[in-house]
């Protein structure tokens, strides 16, 4: 089978139930619409019509031309009771054995059409209606097959093409969420899992209110299948918006020209009508494409107009950055502006022109750098500041490349641990240090204080190095806390915490800082909490801060209980 399409993805496609095989060429996820043309009655009973219709569908852009094949005596008897009259619609008033002889495409032209089909490079599908069609079909080495909308609930001929073992492609028309159900589980039974389904309003030409193109999405869900459309409505815009919402197949009446009478002209496209579908399809793939985030390569030349920090007045050589001499503005060369919070109030390590972009390198070197964004520990940053001088707050993630230029003495972090990526910890061995609010090894992680009091393990604080783990690193010093739980609230208990680490800190610092304090390794497993148990606790349970601890605690036993 010439002109397949690749997938996006390529290993263990054929083990995928939202993909199917034809030839070389898969349909479904990830791989781009499969657009057929079909023929039906537009050959108007003029074998080199077909022949000239399978060139001008391949022209047109479509992947395969599929036709019918049944005669009318397959299809129906030919009666002129009511039974068997149409009462409206683009066929109103035709006896159906009639009609149906009107659309026939004789059989023994599906060989040279195929053979037609091959030549040209385009797939060749027929839709059969009875065993006797199937038969005929498979010898001609038809290698997959479509189900009518109409003949979706005639289970027994589903389960028969199924058991052909080969790909199927079946229309919903009409369908209720049970027959189709009905429909793909006949096929299943037969072993075969070549399965695709089509979206269909069996109406000719189909009113797009009627349509419901959001059960293609639904389809998906709930079958697991490629899902695709079968358009019968006017134009392309059913089409196109379909394929956004996910079809991986669109199916169209095609026809060399509506002059040319036959019972389904007036509801199929031209060659210039579906060529001009396909390349808006195709469009529409390319825009949707993969999810992505980040710079795009057509993006890249638009980088330097994003905003960034920048020196808007003459700054001399360690003069303190204020939000008067450096702004976020256009162009990018300078750093993010969420930095800039973090950067006020740092002092520069060499003169800045005005108009010259700030970068970490062209910050003071040797501070210390306190990682929190938690107002409870602006005092021991104002302390540590006018004991030490040189300390910047740092609020944003930190990066190796930040601390390579700034080179800090120190990192310390109140808890904010995830501020510090793991590359930074190897450009600063031994100088990372965090303040925690439990006596570790017991509760590394979320909620410490919540957990020690639930759990009844020792309470206290904590500073140690921080290493690549959760809360793991050797410990400098710690004190353990005894508290009245009847008496405390969570509240109370918090700011007590905060109280002791910021006390042991400020008693233990300089020993920390001149490297007298020898760490050591924690003891023992202790235990590790995170978000989503604190998260799971209180969906089950109110919780307040303001709760005393010994209250809450008994409701969680009886919770327990």
């Amino acid at each position: 089978m010439e002109g397949a399409l690749e997938c996006r993805t390529g290993t263990g496609m054929e083990e995928k139930m939202d993909r199917i095989k034809v030839g070389n060429r898969y349909i479904g996820e990830g791989c781009p619409v499969y657009l057929i043309a079909e023929m039906s009655a537009n050959h108007a009973g003029s074998l080199e019509r077909a022949k000239e219709i399978v060139h001008a569908a391949k022209d047109s852009g479509a992947d395969c031309i599929k036709v019918q094949t049944y005669t009318p005596d397959t299809l129906t008897i030919d009666c002129s009771n009511r039974y068997f009259q149409v009462g409206n619609g683009t066929w109103q008033g035709e006896n159906l054995y009639q009609l149906y002889g009107k659309g026939y495409m004789p059989w023994e032209w599906q060989p040279e059409l195929k053979e037609e089909a091959e030549k040209a490079g385009i797939d060749f599908l027929s839709t059969p209606f009875d065993r006797t069609s199937v038969d005929f079909l498979e010898g001609l080495g038809l290698e997959f097959y479509k189900i009518a909308s109409f003949e979706m609930i005639d289970l027994p001929l589903v389960e028969y093409v199924a058991s052909r073992g080969k790909p199927l492609i079946m229309s919903t028309g009409m369908g209720t969420l049970e027959e189709i159900r009905e429909a793909v589980e006949a096929v299943r039974k037969t072993g075969n899992r070549q399965l695709a389904l089509l979206r269909c309003s069996s109406a000719y030409p189909a009113d797009p209110k009627e349509m419901h193109l959001s059960t293609i999405q639904d389809m998906k869900k709930r079958f697991g299948l490629p899902v695709g459309l079968s358009d019968h409505s006017m134009g392309s815009m059913s089409a196109v918006t379909a394929v956004a919402l996910g079809a991986k197949i669109i199916e169209k009446h095609f026809c060399l020209g509506r002059e040319i009478e036959n019972p389904d002209a007036s509801f199929s496209m031209t060659p210039a009508e579906y060529s001009a579908m396909a390349k808006d399809i195709r469009q529409v793939e390319e825009a949707i494409g993969e999810a992505a985030y980040g710079v795009s390569p057509q993006e890249e030349s638009s980088m330097v107009f994003r905003r960034s920090i920048f020196a808007v007045r003459d700054i001399g050589a360690g003069e303190e950055l204020t939000r008067d001499n450096v702004r976020i503005i256009r162009p990018g060369y300078g750093l993010k502006p969420k930095y800039y919070t973090d950067v006020i109030g740092m002092k520069t390590d060499r003169a800045l022109e005005r108009g010259t972009p700030l970068t970490f390198d062209a910050l003071e070197k040797g501070a210390i750098l306190f990682a929190t964004n938690n107002g409870n520990t602006e005092d021991l940053y104002r302390w540590l500041s006018e004991k030490e001088g040189k300390v910047y707050r740092i609020e944003n993630k930190l990066t190796p490349e930040a601390v390579e230029q700034m080179r800090p003495s120190f990192i310390i972090s109140f808890n904010y641990r995830h501020l510090i990526p793991e590359e930074v910890l190897d450009l600063m061995p031994g100088r990372v240090i965090n303040l925690h609010t439990s006596l570790l090894p017991y509760n590394r992680g979320s909620g410490p204080n919540f957990f020690s009091f639930l759990y009844d393990t020792p309470k206290g604080v904590t500073i140690h190095l921080v290493d690549k783990g959760l809360d793991t690193g050797d410990i400098l010093c710690q004190r353990e806390i005894v508290f009245d739980e009847e008496k405390e609230t969570f509240a109370s208990s918090y700011d007590r915490l905060l109280a002791e680490i910021q006390e042991l800190f400020r008693e233990n610092w300089e020993d920390i800082r001149e490297g007298r304090i020898a760490p050591r390794p924690q003891e023992g497993s202790g235990s590790t909490h995170r978000m989503r148990e604190i998260a799971s606790i209180r969906e089950q349970m109110p919780f307040t801060w303001y709760e005393r601890i010994a209250d809450f605690k008994r409701r969680f036993r009886e919770l327990e209980q």
